[in-house]
């Protein structure tokens, strides 16, 4: 019996409002711009994933070279890893990042989906993996608002999902602003419970030096992108001064940039995201890459795909959990004591709100 081939693409895209304002140390918002992709084939199967290249105005060129990237597939059948291999030769002419890798990572995510659907397994199980839960932390606040109010948002983000481990922003104008935001919301997660810190590459090196030297003692589980993420060596001074691990990762364009940096020794773990590293086959491939050099990696956003890849990553460590793209989603993921329920369908489960997608439509 052949298998399905590939038949059409549909592109969507809407700039869903968030529940909580995103206050970082670079830019806030409240609104999330995500692209909808759904990849039928020729029995019916629809492989459907989403990006969220976070900037609106940037979405109708993605869009576009989606649409472009997708012409050579019509016709032929679903081969995730191949068609990634092709695209990948077919950017040396436009770059291994940017707007080439977001476009390859949202086909990519819908091509893994509609091959597990066809499978009729999870994409974890599909993968060679489980569906075991998935160990998370709650990122879903904690940015840069009032120290005061950073105790009882706490006690919220751990309420939401029996939660035990949390992630703080960091880098107020003022190092004493900082200490307080840790002592207020360990106050809430209490000292045995882990708390991961992001500085959302704002500080300079002489200032992170100066930052983090005075927070390594704070127990706090990493150190997030305190600087620029392409300051290869500013991270290998600050590796060599501090006892807390540093962790980057989310600006990885692609496994090139991910093995550069486990190569040079810049970072303890890495947390890759997946519409930077080139969807399903670029995680998969930072995977292997991580696990030969023995480095933890953890994720960035895009929980319903993350948490399944999380399953088939050998050095996996913690899932990042965030609800931006519920309101989209018909059926979000659930969270039970602190852990990613992985739901047992085919595919990664995520099926779209059409009354949401039109509400806050982005025209392409």
């Amino acid at each position: 019996m052949s298998s399905p081939i590939i038949k059409s693409l549909s592109v969507k895209a809407a700039n869903i409002p968030l529940r909580k304002t995103i206050i970082s140390k670079i830019r806030s918002f409240d609104n999330w711009a995500i692209i909808t992709t759904e990849i039928t084939c020729s029995d019916g199967t629809i492989g459907k994933g989403y990006i969220g290249p976070y900037l609106a105005d940037y979405i109708p060129a993605i869009a576009s070279t989606m649409k472009q990237l997708f012409k050579q597939f019509v016709g032929r059948q679903i081969a995730p890893y191949q068609f990634y291999n092709e695209v990948m030769k077919s950017t040396s002419l436009m770059g291994r990042s940017g707007i080439a890798i977001y476009a390859l990572a949202a086909l990519d995510i819908a091509f893994w989906d509609a091959s597990a659907k066809i499978a009729k397994q999870p994409l974890c199980v599909h993968l060679g993996g489980s569906t075991a839960p998935v160990k998370a932390y709650n990122s879903c606040g904690l940015w840069l608002n009032p120290t005061d109010t950073l105790y009882d948002e706490a006690l919220e983000l751990i309420e939401n999902g029996n939660f035990n481990t949390l992630k703080i922003r960091l880098g107020r104008e003022k190092l004493s602003d900082d200490i307080k935001a840790i002592e207020n919301v360990k106050k809430a997660l209490g000292n045995e419970n882990l708390l991961l810190c992001d500085f959302n590459q704002g500080l300079s090196l002489p200032d992170a030096i100066h930052f983090l030297n005075a927070l390594d003692n704070q127990g706090l589980y990493w150190f997030e992108e305190p600087i620029d993420y392409y300051n290869y060596d500013g991270y290998k001074e600050l590796r060599q001064r501090m006892k807390t691990p540093i962790i980057l990762g989310e600006n990885f364009h692609g496994p090139d940039d991910a093995f550069r940096a486990m190569d040079q020794k810049i970072c303890d773990f890495i947390m890759p995201d997946l519409m930077r590293i080139a969807g399903v086959s670029g995680w998969m491939q930072t995977a292997s890459i991580a696990s030969a050099y023995r480095i933890k990696m953890s994720s960035h956003l895009f929980p319903e795909v993350s948490s399944q890849l999380m399953r088939v990553t050998p050095t996996a460590d913690l899932c990042e959990w965030t609800d931006w793209a519920e309101p989209l989603l018909k059926e979000p993921y659930v969270i039970q004591d602190g852990h990613i329920i992985i739901p047992d369908v085919p595919g990664t489960g995520i099926d779209f709100n059409e009354d949401v997608l039109g509400k806050y439509k982005i025209n392409l």
